[in-house]
């Protein structure tokens, strides 16, 4: 299996109860998938699962052993969860007030 990394922008949808308090994201997602494709499309369905709705989505890539050595200790742990449990999620919000 290979490591893909997504930067995926989403709003919370009605049903999510965090909409009261964020009005969008930014989500830093690793999945563990045969190909890029397979991948999008379970990191499109993680975060709909989760009531989340993909506005844009903005970087992708497959990692390579030099990106991944390269990572800071936060997204290191996030890959290492994902290597894991075959996906993770960070999710960088914007509140209502700002």
């Amino acid at each position: 299996m290979n490591s893909y990394h997504f930067i995926f922008e989403v709003e919370p949808q009605l049903e999510n109860p965090l909409i009261a308090h964020v009005s969008r994201a930014a989500v830093h997602i690793w999945v563990l998938s045969t190909d890029i494709q397979e991948a999008r499309d379970t990191a499109i369905r993680f975060l709909t699962s989760d009531r989340w709705e993909v506005t844009e989505e903005k970087d992708a890539y497959l990692a390579t052993q030099e990106q991944v050595d390269g990572l800071g200790a936060d997204e290191s742990s996030s890959y290492q969860t994902a290597q894991s449990e075959g996906i993770h999620a960070t999710f960088y919000y914007w509140h209502r007030s700002e």
